[in-house]
């Protein structure tokens, strides 16, 4: 999934992330025009989406990574309905 990183800082997508148990998260964003979730339990791209928009670090911007791999999996996960 393509994002840039003033997309992932105003948070297109609107995506959430809800604490459901133990190292599980649910992830919710908006994709064409419908809501979509699934369950994950990648801390990293959790932790990184939830860092601050002007922090960066060797790799570049951390919450555009996390922003990009948390739609990318929520997309992933429901493909066989779209």
């Amino acid at each position: 999934m393509k994002a840039t990183l003033k997309q992932a800082a105003r948070n297109e997508r609107n995506l959430s992330i809800m604490l459901t148990g133990y190292g599980h998260w649910k992830i919710i964003c908006d994709y064409r025009g419908k809501r979509i979730h699934t369950t994950t339990t990648d801390s990293v791209s959790v932790d990184n989406f939830r860092s601050d928009p002007t922090d960066r670090d060797r790799e570049g911007y951390p919450k555009l990574r996390g922003y990009r791999s948390l739609c990318s999996e929520i997309v992933r996960a429901n493909r066989s309905r779209y």
